[in-house]
């Protein structure tokens, strides 16, 4: 609210024609007072203020006016002499007892303020009965002033504040309200408590960061920072919280620790500290890979592949499962639960390489989170291994002698690539895995079938994990025109089958290896350089 109340002292003005214009010169000069009162509340900060403002000025000011006709072109200089305020402010603070109450006052004075206007207007001489001007300002603009330094001085301050000479204290946090797993909890003195939120979107993620601090003289303002080692602040620098206790979707690096450190803050600028990690922060989805047993069989009544799974995050304790025609159906085995088991380490490993599976040719897709270049796998074990948790697997090419570190594992956002001579070594006691498998089937001829599972960790990141598929063939392989046929019958010989054989595994009971003795004539098998041409034989 304002109140004021100006005064003209005095105004002069001449004017005289020349021609069809009218020429007016003026000067006058006026002030006024004031006092505006206003007040707030803070209820974050527990705090209410009363402002009270009295203003006094003097204005001179002197201009010229050309009129033609109705319209009026004038230019005028105003200077603001002496322009005085004297800023009153009330404060009680009721955030601790006793009540804190306060005021001061302040003087501002701005010495001079020089302006200079122009203005266009349409102005109306009516005279019925004596006469009277209407006027109309139709535009106006300021171009040019100038404004002299204020002076500023506090006359007064009082009030009962006290000096608080010890700076805040943490406490110990009660319960948690998000149910977060152990693994995904901070690890700290329970003053500082971080972890991230289930239920999002891998790339929409967001943390929980809680702390408890108190002060007895002073109201607290907490700020956190954030690093990539213990105290750091390479990631995020003193953003302040609002209060003890907020959920941030702050973008922030994934894969690695980060290490919290939560600051309060009193009044006298007196700062506490308290420190708190999580191992990573998830914005992936589970990896993984269904690695079927044969890409394709004859056997119409058995499935099998092996399951492996990796994720930053731990998995809940079981996925989903089921059998079908192609990627992602269950019209052969229908969805249902099972239950995966963590890969156990080797603990007797003698070296670091031992502490790896053996090695699949080619390298993953992803890009690696650590490179060097090494002699030896053995020596790429070694650096894989320092990257603690986040050393899943390492791609090494013999060539090159390059070692690179991966986080994850072969799967839908991992493929596995040929390229020079690197092999992919996956890291054994990481990750889970279970051996999948199905009997008395009933699978066509000619058919593919996909096992298909579906897995969740503890933030609700659920993927869909498929094997490439097996096809089903219950025929042997046919041959060229054969004639004077002494042979041709198809068997079941089971692992007699050939002396190649590898496997006796899922061993179809159905005749189909053929066994072919041919004739004269036949254009099956031939002995020799040229196709088609040099003797046949048996």
């Amino acid at each position: 609210d304002r109140k004021s109340v100006s005064r003209q002292f005095f105004h002069y003005s001449v004017t005289f024609p020349i021609g069809p214009v009218w020429l007016t010169f003026f000067i006058g000069s006026r002030g006024g007072y004031s006092t505006s009162l206003g007040w707030e509340a803070c209820f974050l900060s527990m705090e209410g203020k009363t402002r009270i403002t009295p203003w006094a000025g003097l204005v001179v000011y002197g201009g010229a006016r050309v009129t033609i006709f109705i319209f009026a072109v004038e230019l005028s200089i105003h200077g603001h002499i002496v322009d005085t305020s004297f800023p009153t402010q009330l404060s009680l603070n009721f955030a601790k007892m006793p009540l804190k109450v306060g005021g001061r006052m302040d003087l501002v004075l701005i010495p001079l303020t020089v302006e200079i206007w122009a203005a266009v207007k349409i102005e109306i001489r009516i005279c019925i009965w004596g006469c009277f001007t209407i006027t109309k300002t139709i535009w106006t603009s300021r171009l040019w002033s100038y404004r002299a330094p204020a002076i500023t001085r506090n006359i007064f301050t009082i009030g009962n504040y006290d000096h608080d000479f010890s700076p805040p204290t943490f406490s110990h946090l009660s319960s948690l309200d998000y149910d977060f797993d152990q693994e995904r909890r901070s690890v700290s003195d329970e003053a500082c408590r971080v972890g991230q939120v289930g239920g999002m979107f891998p790339k929409e993620p967001k943390f929980l960061l809680e702390t408890a601090a108190a002060d007895d003289e002073s109201n607290v303002k907490f700020s956190y920072s954030v690093g990539t080692y213990f105290g750091g602040n390479n990631v995020k620098n003193g953003v302040e919280m609002g209060g003890p206790k907020i959920v941030s979707s702050d973008s922030l690096p994934s894969g690695i620790p980060l290490y919290f450190t939560v600051s309060a803050r009193n009044t006298e600028g007196l700062t506490s500290e308290s420190q708190c990690s999580i191992p990573t922060f998830d914005t992936t989805l589970p990896s993984g890979r269904v690695e079927q047993s044969f890409d394709v069989s004859a056997n119409p009544f058995h499935l099998s592949a092996f399951f492996v799974a990796h994720d930053d995050s731990k998995l809940l304790d079981a996925g989903r499962v089921a059998v079908g025609l192609g990627v992602g159906s269950s019209n052969v085995v229908p969805w249902h639960d099972f239950e995966y088991t963590s890969i156990s380490k080797n603990d007797d490993a003698k070296d670091d390489l031992q502490r790896f599976a053996s090695p699949r040719l080619g390298l993953l897709s992803t890009k690696p989170v650590g490179m060097k270049m090494v002699l030896g796998p053995q020596y790429c074990a070694s650096f894989c291994l320092s990257f603690a948790s986040h050393c899943v697997s390492f791609d090494y090419d013999y060539d090159t002698r390059e070692c690179r570190v991966q986080k994850t594992i072969e799967g839908p956002d991992a493929e596995l690539r040929v390229l020079r001579s690197f092999h992919n070594f996956e890291r054994i006691g990481v990750g889970h895995s279970k051996w999948l498998e199905y009997r008395n089937l009933s699978l066509e001829h000619g058919k593919v079938y996909a096992i298909n599972t579906r897995i969740e960790n503890v933030l609700g990141y659920s993927q869909r994990i498929s094997s490439k598929g097996t096809l089903i063939d219950f025929t042997p392989p046919d041959t060229a025109p054969i004639l004077n046929v002494k042979y041709n019958i198809t068997t079941a010989d089971g692992c007699s089958a050939s002396i190649k054989q590898k496997s006796c595994n899922e061993i179809t009971p159905w005749p189909n290896h053929r066994i072919v003795v041919d004739g004269e004539g036949s254009l099956a098998v031939f002995n020799g350089h040229v196709p088609f041409e040099d003797k046949l034989y048996t």
